[in-house]
């Protein structure tokens, strides 16, 4: 089980340790940045919120859902 909370990118093994190092420090901030009420955190905030009901509404569609709209060009 993993020691941390973070989603680390896809490449993360392919990365060097200045791109991990750089990765871990956008983090860092971005995570701050969502905990302070600034216009930043908010927007932050914001988006995140809209991942999350994407990531929500494109676990609930149905499979057939999802052939019919790459069929019609709406997904990828």
């Amino acid at each position: 089980m993993a020691k941390h909370d973070y989603d680390f990118p896809s490449d993360w093994d392919k990365m060097t340790d200045e791109e991990k190092s750089r990765w871990y420090t956008q983090e860092r901030c971005r995570r701050q940045a969502m905990r302070q009420d600034t216009p930043a955190g908010r927007a932050l905030r914001r988006q995140a919120e809209r991942a999350e009901q994407y990531k929500e509404s494109e676990e609930t569609q149905s499979p057939q859902d999802t052939e019919s709209q790459t069929a019609e060009g709406y997904a990828a």
